[in-house]
């Protein structure tokens, strides 16, 4: 689940980064869309004002120019060698002849003055050395001469942008009267009308449509982001919620395997924090602990598939139950892997019982082929079982179960693994040793499939292993013993059914009597009861009144019990028979 919180996340900086890619390549195509219309427009005016130019050109052309009064800025064109160029008024006014040429350029330079535009008519043949190419003009005059057409681009002169223009002029009939003794014809190219305007003007138009163009991209861009991050939380939200369902199913999941197998309560929260600080000493990641969490709160959840009189079997296990109790982590893994927010963890609950030697199971597997969570796990999970009662053994203490573990460092177990665990184990608190006596009326019923004597309904001999294991049991000072006489007499008079009525009725009669501690039977027609007081038993007491007439003879004695002297449960055995064959 939380990688699916991380693909989330992937998912949200992706839509992002494409969102904010989007906008920025949607941006630069505006700005240079906006930048091109800028230079269009200044194209648009550089091509008006050639227009113009020629216009005002061909009508000077048109009328064989025309004549002004001579003065210091407009003298008398030397370059215009025609009849009649200086002439005078009949009142004394001196005029001259402005052809074509020289009245644009007149105006060309009053234009520039005026407006900052500069106009320049040029050619490779002069007539006048004012029209001189300059170096950009002189190397597209040659363009003209091969394109026949206008030319035009952006330069950069004395660190200002400009757009440069070139348009061809042609020879036409009225030009011959300036030009025809430099050997033009009608039709050929004369030269160019050169334009150059400054760009500035239009940079400070572009910069101020930019500003608002980068205030409106910025703030569809937060609107869209502001959405985006909106859906990445509820989606977020919406994961989270699954956490925490996914954390109510562990823990429900959990707690049926607990009321299942009450006994072992609360392993499998044990081995998840186990695993957990194992994995923390380790460095994983935050997220690959989390998960060996879950993993280790589930790992025995296959146990409902393992039949109650295997599972919950008090005593060590036959090879074939062995072998059935072994089918849980299959059993695991097939439920986990179909439970789409669980499959993650389904492999590391599979093989949290395989060893490095290949001793473990279900698939043999060793070494690196074994998942690292569940090499973590199969530690936890044996200290706890190590530090954990058992009806059939006691718990070890936490060095005693490092010690053990410490044993099959690099043979079952790695050592990193045992050393990290020695580390971030060392100083957790076990929890108290609690009674294993069923304490609900489920238990109860479980309790009697395994300790309950079928016939009498008094506890079998094998109970002594439980109280043997039982934190209490030291506190025991006296054993009753109670053996019924006769019995086999009784069988053979009143017959076998008559003497197992008897038997039961009078175990029946001991547990109502003895109601604050447990009556076993112990052999045949013996019964036992551990006294933690010193009251002396009453025979009388101990003989109800239905057995006088049938010749049934109960024996009693009482047997001091130093339970402090009884180091196992053989031991244990022991004493009862050799104190039985005393009474």
């Amino acid at each position: 689940m939380t990688s699916e919180r991380e693909q989330l996340w992937r998912y949200f900086v992706v839509v992002a980064f494409l969102w904010t890619l989007f906008i920025g390549l949607l941006f630069g195509y505006q700005t240079f869309q906006q930048n091109s219309q800028i230079n269009s427009l200044a194209l648009i005016e550089a091509q008006t004002s050639v227009k113009k130019d020629f216009a005002y050109r061909k009508w000077i052309a048109m009328h064989g120019g025309v004549y002004v009064p001579i003065t210091a800025s407009t003298p008398s064109n030397p370059y215009l060698r025609v009849p009649n160029r200086d002439i005078n008024t009949s009142d004394g006014q001196q005029l001259t002849l402005v052809n074509p040429a020289y009245a644009l350029r007149q105006m060309e330079e009053l234009y520039a003055k005026l407006y900052g535009m500069q106009s320049h008519i040029t050619s490779e043949k002069l007539l006048n050395p004012s029209n001189k190419p300059d170096t950009w003009e002189a190397r597209h005059l040659k363009t003209l001469s091969n394109t026949r057409t206008e030319y035009s681009e952006m330069v950069t002169e004395n660190g200002e942008k400009h757009l440069r223009l070139i348009s061809p002029l042609f020879i036409k009939q009225e030009c011959l009267k300036c030009h025809q003794h430099q050997g033009y014809k009608v039709g050929d190219l004369r030269g160019g009308l050169s334009i150059t305007i400054p760009m500035k003007r239009y940079e400070e138009i572009f910069l101020i449509g930019l500003k608002t163009e980068s205030f409106i991209f910025l703030l569809i861009w937060v609107m869209g982001m502001g959405a985006i991050m909106w859906g990445y939380r509820f989606s977020d939200h919406r994961v989270r919620e699954r956490l925490d369902l996914y954390e109510q199913n562990l823990i429900s999941l959990a707690s049926v395997i607990e009321q299942r197998d009450s006994y072992t309560a609360g392993h499998g929260q044990r081995v998840a924090e186990y695993s957990r600080l194992i994995a923390a000493k380790l460095g994983l990641s935050r997220d690959e602990q989390t998960d060996i969490y879950r993993a280790g709160m589930v790992h025995d959840i296959g146990k409902i598939a393992i039949p109650d009189s295997i599972l919950l079997k008090p005593g060590p296990l036959e090879p074939i139950e062995k072998s059935l109790i072994e089918e849980h982590v299959t059993a695991s893994y097939d439920l986990l892997r179909r439970i789409e927010i669980f499959s993650p963890i389904a492999r590391v609950v599979r093989h949290h019982h395989e060893r490095l030697d290949g001793s473990g199971y279900p698939d043999k597997l060793c070494g690196d082929e074994i998942p690292y969570p569940s090499q973590i796990m199969a530690v936890a999970d044996s200290f706890d079982a190590m530090t954990t009662n058992r009806i059939y053994k006691g718990r070890k203490s936490i060095q005693e179960a490092f010690k053990e573990l410490s044993a099959m460092r690099g043979i079952q177990f790695r050592s990193e693994i045992i050393d990290a665990a020695i580390e971030a184990l060392s100083h957790i608190n076990l929890e108290s040793v609690a009674s294993q006596r069923p304490s609900t009326p489920l238990e109860m019923e479980r309790f009697s499939y395994f300790y309950k004597d079928p016939l009498t309904g008094a506890y079998s001999l094998s109970y002594l292993n439980f109280l043997y294991m039982e934190p209490d049991f030291k506190e025991y000072r006296q054993i009753w013993f109670i053996t019924l006489g006769n019995i086999s007499e009784f069988n053979k008079k009143y017959g076998w059914e008559k003497g197992d009525e008897l038997l039961r009725r009078y175990a029946q009669f001991l547990i109502r009597y003895n109601a604050e501690t447990a009556v076993i039977r112990f052999e045949g027609d013996d019964f036992i009861i551990l006294r933690k007081d010193g009251l002396i038993p009453d025979p009388l007491a101990l003989s109800p009144e239905w057995m006088n007439p049938l010749d049934v003879v109960t024996s009693v004695s009482a047997i001091a019990f130093d339970a402090a002297s009884i180091h196992s449960l053989e031991s244990l055995q022991t004493f009862l028979r050799k104190s039985l064959t005393k009474s």
